[in-house]
């Protein structure tokens, strides 16, 4: 009787050991999601950007390239965004960057836009180099930035009589997308290797790093998902381009790393309706990833035979005059 009940004690302590460890690792595993993605959306400045390696604004001719800073009220913070050559009235092309990328970082496109006619602007997000904000906070907030800049241009004159159209790569192809469900009138979106929803994204992006343990953490992230962003995870790009029947040209790399093969709006093709929404699949070899369809075969050789600055920026962010003039001619027609 007594060795019975001694067992059972030992019996007792284990199990009790085992849902102490049960919850131990499992508040382990949450507090490593949420931790991860207040690194990944922390603040961005800066003393973080590679300036050797990509433009900042003294690097162009500023005098060809006029701008003006914008400041726009979003939720509690102050956002940036530059305006370029608003004397071109041909149309405003709004340039939503990537996941923390500068603003300076689309001056090539931007170039192009304006030397084809067009006034643009583009932003810093929330927590994002020349904006307010402690932090990025999350996808969606991409999103609400954008939103709040086209508030902001709609009651501005000097933009009334002009079509507004919208480009955005990666993060910012999303924003773009799904900001058309807020009721702005928009002429035409590019959206280049875009994502379709935060929730969807932040569960690639933790199994895309933990590999062979995601089924162990994924209920843990599925929880600090609906957590953190509460309806916003199923705020999506394909219910905005859904939700308009404008032009919108959706381009995809074949083998985008950050997705794991074709981007997801684009692969979800059979899930939009807007009848004029049209694909672009970038499959040309060395020109198929996440950015690189951008580049020249001349700018992926330097890039590769010149890893360690002093840098030629204008030829390690030379883009190909087929790719840009294929987006302008979609604004175009």
């Amino acid at each position: 009787m007594i060795k019975k009940l001694y067992v059972n004690k030992i019996i007792q302590r284990l199990i009790r050991i085992i849902i102490i460890c049960i919850i131990v690792v499992s508040v382990l595993i949450f507090s490593g999601v949420a931790i991860a993605h207040s690194v990944v959306f922390s603040r961005a400045d800066y003393d973080k950007y590679d300036s050797d390696y990509y433009f900042v604004y003294d690097d162009i001719d500023k005098e060809k390239y006029p701008r003006e800073q914008m400041i726009v009220q979003s939720a509690k913070n102050d956002i940036s965004a530059f305006l370029y050559t608003v004397d071109n009235t041909k149309g405003l092309i709004v340039v939503a960057p990537g996941h923390r990328d500068a603003n300076d970082i689309k001056l090539y496109e931007i170039r192009y836009f304006v030397d084809a006619g067009y006034s643009v602007v583009c932003l810093d997000y929330t927590g994002c180099y020349t904006s307010g904000g402690n932090s990025m906070r999350g996808y969606s907030q991409s999103v609400y930035d954008i939103n709040a800049l086209l508030n902001y241009i709609e009651t501005d004159e000097r933009f009334a009589d002009m079509p507004i159209y919208l480009f955005g790569h990666s993060m910012g192809a999303y924003a773009v997308c799904t900001e058309l469900q807020f009721g702005h009138n928009i002429a035409k979106v590019v959206a280049a290797s875009g994502f379709d929803t935060p929730k969807e994204q932040w569960q690639y992006s933790i199994k895309r790093y933990s590999g062979i343990f995601y089924p162990i953490i994924k209920p843990f992230n599925s929880l600090f998902i609906h957590l953190k962003y509460g309806d916003d995870k199923d705020l999506s790009a394909v219910d905005g381009i859904n939700s308009v029947s404008i032009p919108i040209l959706v381009i995809s790399a074949e083998e985008d790393s950050f997705y794991g093969g074709k981007s997801p709006i684009y692969e979800r093709q059979n899930e939009i309706t807007n009848l004029n929404c049209k694909f672009m699949l970038m499959d040309e070899e060395n020109h198929n990833g996440h950015y690189d369809y951008f580049l020249t075969d001349a700018a992926l050789e330097y890039e590769a035979e010149n890893p360690m600055p002093p840098i030629d920026k204008e030829l390690y962010m030379e883009h190909d005059v087929d790719v840009m003039n294929m987006i302008i001619e979609f604004f175009d027609n």
